[in-house]
């Protein structure tokens, strides 16, 4: 069943309150996180995936990504830099590595008309 718009009678605008909290969390560094999940949901939650994982946004233009064991940095970049397999393109569109170590990447996106800084970190146990 494919819900119509059209179908619907008209619908109420949103309150005050609801616009407020959507300009705070509706923002370009949650759009990547969203990509990111998309392209990491397998990988970090596998049979020798992470303890834990937690996302979230500090600020509009800055999002963090962090786990406990799991994927090194390093594999985990394999997944979310763009690249093209045969033909296709994987990755997270836009996304470049700037700075990388053992536990901790910095990462920015460019895929917005603001530039969106990416923080990964893979903590031991």
């Amino acid at each position: 069943m494919t819900l119509s718009l059209a179908d619907q009678p008209t619908l109420p605008d949103l309150s005050d309150d609801e616009r407020h909290l959507l300009n705070l969390v509706a923002t370009p560094a949650a759009t990547l996180l969203g990509l990111v999940a998309g392209v990491l949901r397998t990988r970090l939650f596998e049979e020798d995936g992470a303890t834990w994982v937690d996302l979230w946004q500090t600020n509009p233009s800055t999002a963090r990504v962090e786990w406990q064991d799991g994927p090194e940095i390093a594999e985990v970049l394999e997944h979310l830099v763009p690249r093209s397999i045969e033909g296709t393109l994987e990755g997270v569109p836009g996304l470049r590595a700037v700075v990388t170590s053992d536990t901790h990447a910095q990462l920015v996106w460019i895929g917005t008309t603001s530039p969106v800084a990416l923080h990964l970190t893979r903590l031991d146990a």
